[in-house]
């Protein structure tokens, strides 16, 4: 672990079972921030923060000067292993905390917030645009933050894959986001499946440009596994709460889930872009 990773992580909640966790989980998020080239003084606003993974890398780069807005639509009591209430505390207790304002249960589409254009230096969404209802809620929030913030940073699992044992992985939020689209509430941590293609689809529609791009890989990130490993084991427990889904429906996820191998799993990458007028 270099300095920089074990100086965020010391400022996250962990237990013995979670460092390690929470040490790969930070590593990749200092990639995703180093991309963005997030610097010493900006202002940020984080969209879909949870439990601060990310939003402690932001505080880390941004420095003393800068500040780090992190709003999140779930309640306090939301989250594992470690409540949004508990993590984000202790995240604010810790030497980072001064550059942090949280606001939980905030939906800023309902207008739960307004800023002055251009409040912040950046505004960023990261690995949480699955947590949208739709493409269309999705574009809508990203015309929102165009108005606050200079340019858009952003971040999610990229389905264009580059080793077949990724398939695991995305065959896991395929199957979710399927059987997602029949429900009206969730909890799920894929609620909309969006691709790089949907990001510079909506860019192009608002005629924003999307000013840089790349793929962002860590082979050791846990998410693939905990997918998988949700799909496989609850996916019987899922069809049955759905009870609008056609026979020949339920019978298709299941065929798509034997194709998953939770033993032999990797990663997706991640797409990472920055959206400017």
């Amino acid at each position: 672990m270099n300095k920089k990773t074990e100086k965020i992580v010391a400022c996250m909640l962990r237990d013995k079972a979670s460092d390690e966790i929470q040490t790969v989980q930070t590593g990749h998020r200092i990639k995703l921030a180093e991309f963005w080239d997030i610097k010493e003084g900006d202002r940020v606003l984080e969209v879909g923060c949870g439990q601060g993974d990310t939003t402690a890398v932001l505080a880390y780069h941004v420095g003393k000067t800068g500040s780090v807005y992190a709003v999140d639509i779930a309640s306090p009591g939301y989250g594992a292993p470690f409540t949004l209430a508990q993590s984000t505390y202790y995240l604010l207790q810790s030497e980072l905390g001064s550059r942090i304002e949280f606001k939980l249960e905030t939906d800023i589409l309902r207008g739960d917030l307004a800023f002055e254009a251009e409040t912040f230096d950046v505004a960023v969404i990261s690995h949480a645009s699955w947590y949208f209802k739709s493409k269309t809620e999705l574009l809508e929030m990203l015309r929102v933050l165009k108005k606050w913030a200079k340019r858009i940073c952003f971040a999610e699992w990229n389905p264009h894959l580059t080793d077949a044992r990724q398939e695991s992985h995305l065959l896991a939020v395929l199957v979710q986001a399927q059987y997602e689209a029949f429900k009206s509430e969730t909890e799920s941590n894929v609620r909309t499946f969006i691709t790089p293609d949907d990001i510079a689809e909506m860019a192009q529609s608002q005629g924003w440009q999307v000013t840089s791009e790349g793929d962002i890989w860590t082979r050791e990130m846990q998410d693939a596994s905990w997918e998988a490993s949700f799909v496989v084991h609850h996916i019987a427990e899922e069809i049955a709460k759905q009870e609008a889904l056609p026979a020949k429906f339920k019978e298709l996820l299941l065929t798509q889930t034997k194709l998953i191998d939770i033993d032999n799993v990797l990663p997706m990458s991640s797409y990472c872009c920055v959206i400017e007028d």
